[in-house]
């Protein structure tokens, strides 16, 4: 008899038939006489049935609510998408949710067919760009080829830094294409900011409510982020900041140099903080005096007066210190001006994304305030800055090198515009506000797409000019303490010679040690002609190209905004004229290394 075929006539799902089968098939003649009994005592006594199969009380559905499977796409580019996307598996798991979890760099777009609810969590790259895992996908989907999605319902969380005009442009971009090919939305998209945490969390218990709702779940389990799990001592975190003592502050430019570089050792004695090289270190910094009395007199507010920032009550002084960013300017601020004040000039400047662009750098809050007063009470103030957000450096120091400490090399920031001496917000808490013993609150943000290779033979190239040189410094520390001396290239390039070589007398140790294989480096303002990173790799395009042909991998670190994309363009054209291809088949090569983890960029 087959059983299966015989179950599938009854009122079973195939889930449930097949189950049945299973489960039947093998049982001798006294078994199945013995299980019809039971199971005609059941059908005699449906109530006691349902207090035990039930856990609410309510009568059974005879209609069989099918299990809901959600899959989660994600396009990382420092890893904080891809924790994420692990996390919201977890939370959805623990809700009875089948998940499915997948990079977008390889998920297959016709398995678009087979999905009926989708998470999208992506991070926007560079200025407003898809992060590589993301390009393909990113792609297709605003292609010809971009299928009906009708079938599927959706929810987007994108992450970015609001200081930048594109804020979560890829999430945005995504949201809105999947719209636009039929998708329905099941909950609003969320674009978080660098502290990203507490946003993420509540889209992630909404995303996962929606779900259960329309799947009969109606019992509420805590995420995996909020759970306080059992401790043996504090642990630190973005939520739970370690205030580290400054041990040591250098700065490393000559007399005369035009740039000041602080490299900064702090302490992590008793933390239990453990990083590695490639993370980064988030940290917070806090507005000048200066600069916020200048914004109390403008404004004519007190700073005495209480309010209620987004860390509690507290004075005005007190808030616009720590709790809110006075500069730079960004977008977000603008707009909330903008609708405050319903200022007609500064709505113009909004409606015009280039206009924006042109209107932003350099200015800070007490720019706008000059420009276009208003009277504001201290909380409508407060509601118009930025939360004090982590800058993130990238970490100069490998922890099996220097124990618990870690190492930080900062550029200072300092410019004039609009007729004002201005500052960087973090960089000059560290350089000018912070001393010797001082204590600075931070975290480590891990990079999981920053690493040195699994191989510690595979020979490595990095190029890092200015403070991108920061993490170059710890892979070479990691390679000392491990004694690991697989090939290493570094290209390195600032201003002059005799006062911005960075850590110049260890970069000759290593070289003279040979944990540094070889070394070229460009200084800009020691001949007429500017010389740069990518001018060296040019120079020695074939050597460079045969590492690459012998497994080198390949790392960047440094400005977004033009070096990455020169060195990019550098690579590119070394691979074309090197391999004898067309410039089409060396971009398929640099994205084939990118895939692979071969070519990681560290960018800002």
């Amino acid at each position: 008899m087959d059983l299966k075929k015989g179950l599938e006539r009854g009122p079973f799902n195939d889930k449930q038939a097949e189950k049945l089968s299973e489960a039947l098939s093998g049982l001798d003649s006294g078994q199945l006489q013995w299980l019809n009994g039971y199971f005609s005592g059941i059908a005699l006594n449906p109530i006691s049935v349902e207090t035990e199969v039930t856990t609410n009380g309510a009568s059974p559905d005879t209609s069989t609510v099918e299990p809901e499977k959600l899959n989660i796409l994600f396009g990382s580019h420092t890893g904080n998408s891809e924790a994420l996307a692990e996390n919201l598996a977890n939370l959805a798991k623990e809700r009875g949710i089948e998940v499915e979890v997948s990079d977008m760099a390889s998920f297959k777009t016709r398995d678009f067919k087979k999905i009926k609810k989708l998470a999208v969590i992506v991070s926007t790259h560079g200025l407003g760009e898809p992060p590589v895992q993301a390009e393909d996908l990113y792609t297709y989907l605003h292609g010809k080829r971009a299928p009906d999605l009708s079938h599927i319902q959706f929810s987007v969380l994108g992450l970015g830094d609001s200081s930048y005009v594109d804020f979560c442009q890829t999430g945005k971009d995504f949201d809105a294409i999947l719209e636009i090919l039929g998708a329905t939305r099941m909950t609003p998209r969320q674009d978080c900011d660098v502290d990203y945490e507490d946003d993420a969390e509540t889209w992630q218990n909404a995303l996962v409510d929606a779900i259960s709702k329309k799947s009969g779940e109606t019992s509420h389990i805590q995420s995996p982020a909020n759970e306080i799990a059992p401790t043996t001592g504090t642990k630190y975190s973005r939520k739970n900041l370690f205030e580290a003592t400054i041990l040591e502050k250098i700065n490393l430019n000559g007399t005369g140099s035009s740039k000041e570089t602080m490299h900064l050792e702090l302490d992590l004695q008793g933390s239990g903080i453990t990083y590695e090289p490639g993370d980064a270190l988030g940290v917070y910094g806090a507005n000048s005096p200066k600069l916020i009395k200048a914004v109390l007199e403008k404004t004519n507010l007190s700073g005495e007066k209480r309010v209620v920032s987004h860390n509690g009550e507290k004075t005005l002084l007190e808030a616009l210190t720590y709790d809110y960013e006075l500069t730079p300017l960004s977008k977000v601020s603008l707009t909330k001006y903008a609708e405050i004040t319903d200022n007609p000039r500064l709505k113009k400047i909004l409606g015009d994304n280039t206009a924006v662009l042109e209107y932003l750098p350099g200015r800070d809050i007490l720019d706008l305030l000059s420009e276009e007063p208003h009277k504001f009470s201290p909380d409508e103030l407060i509601s118009v800055l930025r939360k004090n957000t982590p800058r993130m450096y990238s970490i100069a120091s490998s922890q099996e090198a220097v124990d618990e400490e870690v190492h930080l090399l900062v550029s200072v920031v300092r410019y004039n515009a609009f007729g004002r001496d201005k500052e960087g917000h973090c960089s000059s808490t560290l350089a000018d506000r912070l001393e010797v013993d001082d204590k600075v609150k931070i975290f480590v943000d891990k990079n999981t797409r920053f690493k040195l290779p699994e191989n510690p033979d595979a020979p490595i190239i990095m190029v890092g000019p200015g403070t991108g040189i920061a993490p170059f410094r710890a892979f070479m520390q990691h390679r000392e303490v491990a004694e690991k001396k697989g090939p290493s290239w570094l290209f390195f390039g600032d201003r002059n010679f005799t006062t911005d070589f960075l850590y110049q007398t260890e970069w000759q140790q290593y070289l003279k040690e040979g944990v540094l294989t070889k070394a070229d480096v460009a200084f800009s303002r020691d001949q007429t002609e500017k010389d740069y990173v990518q001018h060296r790799m040019l120079e020695n395009g074939k050597e460079l190209y045969d590492w690459l042909e012998n497994g080198a991998h390949f790392y960047v670190c440094g400005d977004a905004q033009k070096m990455a994309k020169d060195v990019d363009i550098a690579l590119k054209q070394i691979i074309q004229e090197q391999g004898g291809v067309t410039l089409e088949k060396a971009e398929d090569y640099v994205k084939k290394l990118q895939l692979a983890n071969r070519y990681q960029a560290d960018i800002y």
